[in-house]
C-alpha cells in the first residue's frame, strides 16, 4: 500500500506554531490588547465589608460635623483613620479601562442621624471583623455612645449589671474588683451625694459574688492600698477623683475580656462599660492605645 504524501506530524505542528506566532505578532503591531483588561481587586471579605461600612460612616459623620460640631468631627476623623480609612481600589488613579467608585455621599447633613448610623455600623463591626480588631471597634463604640449621649443631653440608660464573669475571670480579676470596691467605699465616705459610688459598690459586689460562686479561690487582700495623692489630701475633690479611678479599674478589667467567644457578649460588655467611663475625661479611644 502506498503512503499518502504530506507533512509529517512534527512538521505540521511546527507550521501551526509559526502561524500562531505570526498572528499574535500582527495583533500586537496593530495595537490589540492581549490581556483581559485592567486587573480587578479581589472581592471583599465579610470582615472587610464591615470595616469599610464603618469607615464610610465615620467619614460621612466627620464631613457633616465639620462646622456644626468640631469635637464630633475630630472624633470621627480619628476613628476613620484608625480603622484604615475608606478603601479606594486605585488611590493613585485607576488604570486605563477602569474607574474608581465615586466617593461616598450622604443623604442627610444631620449630625445626630449620622452619629446614630456610625454607632450601628460600629456595633456590626464589633460582631463581624477579625477578633484581633474587635477591641478597637469596641473602644470606638464606647466613645460614640458617650458622644451620642452628649448630643441628646440625656444620661445613658443604665444597663443590667454584668455579673456573670465566671467564664472570663481570674484571680487577678478578684483583686482588681476588690481594689475598686475598697476605693469606692473610701470615696463614698467623703462624698455628698454618694449614690453613684454606692451603686458601683453594689455592682462590684454582685460581680464578685458571681465569680466566687463559680468556685474561684478567694485571693482578695484585706486592705487594698490607696493612692498616695488621696492619702495626702483626703477631700471631697480627691474623693471624686478616687471614685473615677476606681470605676476605670472596673472598666479596664471588663474591657480586657474583649474579644470573647461570643460577639454579642462583647456588645454587652461595652454597654456595661458605658457607666464606668466618665464623659468629662474620655478620649477618642477609651481603654486602648492607638498609635
Amino acid at each position: 500500500m502506498t503512503r499518502r504524501a504530506g507533512l509529517s506530524p512534527a512538521a505540521f505542528l511546527l507550521s501551526v506554531a509559526i502561524g500562531i506566532a505570526i498572528f499574535v505578532l500582527a495583533m500586537v503591531v496593530i495595537g490589540v490588547r492581549l490581556d483581559s483588561g485592567p486587573p480587578q481587586p479581589e472581592p471583599a471579605s465579610v470582615s472587610e465589608e464591615a470595616r469599610q461600612d464603618a469607615a464610610t460612616a465615620y467619614a460621612l459623620l466627620a464631613e457633616a460635623a465639620e462646622g456644626a460640631n468640631p469635637d464630633v468631627a475630630s472624633m470621627a476623623r480619628a476613628h476613620e483613620e484608625a480603622v484604615g480609612g475608606v478603601w479606594v481600589p486605585w488611590p493613585e488613579g485607576a488604570p486605563e479601562g477602569a474607574t474608581n467608585p465615586p466617593a461616598p455621599q450622604s443623604d442627610t447633613a444631620d449630625v445626630m442621624i449620622l452619629l446614630e448610623r456610625a454607632v450601628e455600623a460600629t456595633e456590626h463591626a464589633v460582631q463581624t471583623v477579625d477578633p484581633a480588631d474587635a477591641p478597637l471597634f469596641a473602644s470606638i463604640l464606647l466613645r460614640q455612645q458617650i458622644a451620642l449621649d452628649a448630643l441628646t443631653e440625656e444620661e445613658a440608660i443604665a444597663a443590667e449589671p454584668l455579673v456573670d464573669l465566671a467564664e472570663f475571670a481570674t484571680e487577678q480579676t478578684l483583686l482588681t474588683l476588690d481594689t475598686a470596691r475598697q476605693w469606692l467605699e473610701t470615696a463614698a465616705a467623703h462624698l455628698d451625694p454618694n449614690e453613684s459610688a454606692l451603686d458601683s459598690i453594689a455592682e462590684v459586689d454582685a460581680m464578685t459574688s458571681a465569680i466566687l460562686s463559680s468556685g474561684m479561690a478567694d485571693s482578695r487582700l484585706a486592705v487594698a492600698p490607696l493612692p498616695s495623692w488621696f492619702l495626702a489630701d483626703p477631700s471631697p475633690e480627691t474623693a471624686a477623683q478616687l471614685e473615677a479611678e476606681a470605676k476605670m479599674l472596673i472598666a479596664a478589667e471588663l474591657f480586657s475580656y474583649i474579644p470573647t467567644s461570643d460577639p454579642t457578649v462583647d456588645l454587652q460588655i461595652v454597654s456595661a462599660l458605658h457607666r464606668y467611663v466618665a464623659a468629662s475625661t474620655v478620649t477618642d479611644f477609651p481603654l486602648i492605645e492607638v498609635q
